[in-house]
């Protein structure tokens, strides 16, 4: 894994030294650690495992600022992050939308090509990562389920493919299974075994969940005040990706108008204007208190141009994000 972290207070580039580990046939597991520290920025600490058949990162970050951390793993992989603590955005550049992952949140993606950037906010994060090749998740898992037939669909045609747009949830038997792989007491062959084995246990509970996910018509039945409290929940998560109402609708098994009347019944709001507040507000305390350039934040929000960002921006709050303060 390539790493490079990018400061958004001066836009300098830190490379950080680091390869994932190559793994000859006659050592079963290799592991590295990559460690980062810098004044101004903060602290990486990241622990490499490898297998022939799957690649594992454990990683905490400390960060004084926010940066923006690009990364390559190896292309045509399937991805699973677990994002123990703190917040993520990752941006791949072969991917149409932005993946938010929040706290205790995990998803699962297929990447024909990885190069990327994520996203990371001042404080801790505490991440966990599984990667397969695609030849041995072709060969090993069972087409039973719609993201496992999604995926190797995607690995036959190479098309990048995401498992669910909702984030699953990490329970307590998920945090267990990666405790122990990172504090397993074997050695050689057996800790291969053990790793593998682990992994594809924890995929298993991923895939199982957010196939779940998608399968629920509506977060907690049909009554209208569980479903706005269901989309706003989901877009809390969700806000920098775009969405329309059909899609809305169709995700949460209602239709248009039912969505609308719901959410504003319930909030005294409609869907777009509380969409746009959370979007503002994040553009907000990037431009103001994490002093983000303005050409940045409008690419993280899916803006075409600068100037649509500046309009939408003034609109809201009745000053140009160029401005440094608020008027009094």
């Amino acid at each position: 894994m390539n790493l490079s972290l990018i400061s958004f207070e001066n836009t300098s580039t830190v490379d950080i030294e680091g390869q994932s580990p190559n793994y000859p046939n006659h050592d079963p597991v290799m592991e590295q650690k990559l460690a980062f520290q810098d004044p101004s920025l903060g602290s990486i600490d990241c622990r490499l495992i490898a297998t022939p058949n799957v690649s594992l990162l454990s990683g905490i970050i400390q960060l004084r600022q926010s940066v923006r951390l690009k990364t390559a793993t190896p292309d045509n992989s399937i991805n699973f992050p677990f994002m123990l603590e703190g917040s993520i955005v990752s941006h791949f550049y072969n991917f149409p939308k932005k993946q938010q992952l929040p706290q205790n949140s995990h998803n699962a993606i297929h990447l024909v090509h990885t190069e990327g950037e994520h996203y990371l906010p001042v404080g801790k994060l505490h991440t966990f990562h599984i990667n397969v090749g695609s030849t041995y998740f072709y060969d090993n898992f069972i087409s039973e389920d719609k993201i496992t037939d999604r995926f190797k669909n995607g690995i036959a045609t190479r098309n990048s493919t995401v498992a669910s747009n909702q984030p699953g949830f990490i329970h307590h038997e998920m945090k267990n299974t990666i405790k122990h792989m990172l504090e397993n007491p074997y050695q050689g062959a057996m800790k291969r075994m053990f790793l593998e084995i682990k992994s594809l246990e924890l995929i298993t509970m991923q895939i199982h969940q957010l196939c779940n996910l998608s399968l629920r018509p509506l977060p907690m039945g049909a009554k209208n005040k569980e479903l706005a409290f269901g989309v706003k929940e989901f877009l809390e998560q969700q806000f920098l990706a775009a969405w329309t109402l059909e899609e809305l609708a169709r995700k949460f098994g209602t239709n248009i108008q039912t969505l609308k009347t719901s959410f504003k019944a319930t909030f005294g709001m409609s869907i777009f204007s509380y969409y746009q507040q959370l979007r503002m507000e994040f553009a907000k305390h990037m431009l103001l208190e994490q002093k983000h350039p303005i050409l940045e934040i409008s690419e993280w929000l899916g803006y075409s141009h600068q100037n649509h960002f500046s309009t939408a921006f003034k609109k809201h709050f009745g000053f140009s994000p160029s401005a440094t303060k608020p008027p009094r």
